[in-house]
């Protein structure tokens, strides 16, 4: 069973204010859901449209909060995924999207993937371990016996079902004497994805 302790992602977030855009749909389909991430965000955000959708030719205005460069994720009503990043709504204030964004899943979600880790927790991480959000179980430890340092940087290799992008993460900690496990929910990775552990206490 998991258990969610208190470790996040330490997210440096800089020059935060508000800002509009409009999307347009040039799909040729219903758009059902928009997601958007901020700069330094490692996972979705909930949906901007609840309720709504955006027909084919239409277009909808999001109010966003955060950080640029954003990055997009929408659905359509055939449950094609399209992918937009490196947004910039000051400059744009528009965004249109068609075919050529559709997810091409294969290239960055496919069974085996490359990620980097970074050790900032102060402590040496001595496992690693994740599990699709629809699973009940996780994996094996992807660190086989090897140890990240506080500080230092390591390159690993994970197996996934093609398509999947969010996972619970699990590592441990060697603190002393003792072995800590802390877990983190709803973490996308892709090939290519860099992650940052570092914890925050809690007051």
């Amino acid at each position: 069973m998991k258990y969610l302790i208190s470790a996040l992602f330490f997210l440096s977030l800089t020059g935060l204010f508000s800002e509009s855009l409009t999307v347009v749909n040039r799909t040729g389909s219903v758009i059902e859901l928009i997601q958007a991430a901020p700069a330094g965000e490692d996972k979705w955000g909930d949906d901007l449209i609840p309720g709504q959708v955006v027909l084919d030719g239409e277009s909808v205005s999001l109010d966003l909060t955060g950080s640029a460069p954003w990055a997009f994720r929408m659905i359509d009503s055939d449950s094609v995924v399209y992918v937009l990043y490196e947004v910039l709504p000051a400059i744009s204030g528009k965004l249109t999207v068609g075919p050529e964004n559709q997810a091409r899943l294969s290239a960055y979600a496919g069974a085996e993937r490359n990620i980097s880790i970074t050790n900032r927790t102060g402590s040496a991480v001595s496992s690693f371990r994740i599990s699709a959000v629809s699973d009940n179980s996780w994996g094996p430890d992807v660190l086989d016996g090897r140890y990240i340092r506080s500080g230092e940087t390591a390159d690993i290799n994970i197996n996934a079902a093609p398509g999947t992008l969010s996972f619970d993460i699990q590592f441990t900690l060697i603190s002393g004497n003792q072995v800590i496990p802390y877990e983190k929910s709803d973490v996308i990775l892709t090939d290519g994805a860099s992650l940052v552990l570092n914890l925050h206490s809690e007051n």
